[in-house]
């Protein structure tokens, strides 16, 4: 959205007067004023590429009775260069915006609500205020998930994809770029991000995987291409538990999206690669992938999808885990994984991905 408001640069920017004028904008709090703010970093460890902050707000005027929220969520760009960098060219703040504005209340699953979002593509400033949903348990990827965690959040994501499946409103969301859009800037940075990912993973890089990542760069449009092929849907773009929040509604479980900031519109079979080959350890993984990829698929088909079959969606898996390691190396490479559980998570991550494409035989497929 446009704003006459000027967006923070940082989290450390955001005063009470500038959140009483971001909250007045969107009409309920037309007759409050935000006293006080403060604010908390979290998510660290967890592969964000943003500043991601807790708020904690106070109000005069009553502002609590009109169900003003006492905490919420802040996001902004990083405020590493680098990371800044990429993120502006791959539009990602853009992306993320336009979903909470545009898309949010339309998807068949849970996101945080969103009080206030601005970006301002001159400056390369953007900031979501949204929902705090810290009473319901964020996922870890370090820690993995229950199977029957995993066949709730796989049966939710064929939930979330198969409306958008092949639609006339998929294609007249031109914002959200097919995943072939951004394979220029891919192979712009692939050399120098694996270089730094390699580096940040040191005896936790699998030279199995290694090998690979080393003789991936001229595959980029071909992996990419492939993946933004019909059918198409919408695609999260980083569907792992770290994004992942679990609770319950009415006596059920219930799992809540966020971090939408890499949708992208392709192969659904990216996300679910995501989450599979991060949340598992390879030999969990093997003994459940195919019960969890039969559910995907089923699900699509309960859900009204035609004419996509098993084998497709199979052959697609396969391909989703060479994007999934280009992802990692172009944006990862820029990542920090200092403290022990990002270094951990970095290490787990690799390890897996080695695993699961030499399972799959995934680069036999680019001689096919």
């Amino acid at each position: 959205m446009m704003t006459l408001l000027t967006i923070p640069a940082g989290v450390d920017e955001i005063t009470p007067e500038w959140l009483t004028r971001a909250l007045r904008s969107r009409g309920p709090a037309n007759s409050v004023s935000v006293t006080s703010c403060h604010s908390e970093t979290v998510g660290e460890g967890k592969g964000f590429v943003s500043q991601v902050a807790r708020l904690s707000v106070e109000y005069d005027g009553g502002g609590h009775d009109e169900g003003l929220p006492r905490t919420m969520i802040a996001k902004l760009p990083s405020s590493t260069p680098e990371i800044k960098a990429l993120t502006t060219l791959l539009g990602d703040y853009q992306r993320e915006t336009r979903f909470y504005e545009e898309v949010a209340s339309r998807v068949a699953v849970e996101t945080p609500d969103c009080y206030y979002s601005a970006t301002d593509p001159g400056t390369g400033r953007a900031i979501l205020l949204i929902e705090d949903l810290s009473q319901a348990r964020l996922g870890d990827s370090v820690a993995g998930c229950s199977i029957a965690e995993a066949r709730l959040v796989v049966g939710l994501l064929a939930g979330l994809q198969a409306p958008w499946w092949n639609a006339a409103a998929l294609d007249r969301l031109d914002w959200m770029p097919l995943k072939t859009a951004d394979a220029g800037v891919y192979q712009e940075t692939y050399s120098q991000a694996w270089s730094m990912l390699a580096q940040k993973a040191g005896g936790g890089m699998p030279d199995h995987l290694a090998g690979i990542a080393e003789r991936l760069e001229p595959h980029i449009p071909v992996i990419r291409g492939r993946l933004s092929d019909h059918p198409r849907t919408i695609v999260h773009g980083d569907y792992r538990l770290d994004n992942l929040l679990f609770g319950s509604r009415d006596g059920r479980p219930t799992v809540i999206v966020f971090d939408w900031e890499f949708c992208t519109r392709g192969r659904g079979t990216y996300d679910l690669a995501t989450f599979i080959a991060e949340a598992f350890p390879p030999e969990v993984r093997r003994e459940e992938e195919t019960g969890l990829l039969r559910l995907y698929h089923s699900a699509l088909i309960e859900n009204g999808v035609r004419g996509y079959s098993y084998e497709q969606c199979l052959l697609d898996y396969r391909f989703s885990m060479l994007d999934l390691l280009l992802f990692w190396i172009v944006v990862g490479g820029y990542c920090d994984f200092g403290n022990e559980r990002a270094t951990r998570y970095l290490h787990n991550t690799m390890e897996r991905f080695s695993a699961a494409i030499a399972d799959h035989g995934s680069v036999e497929l680019l001689s096919a």
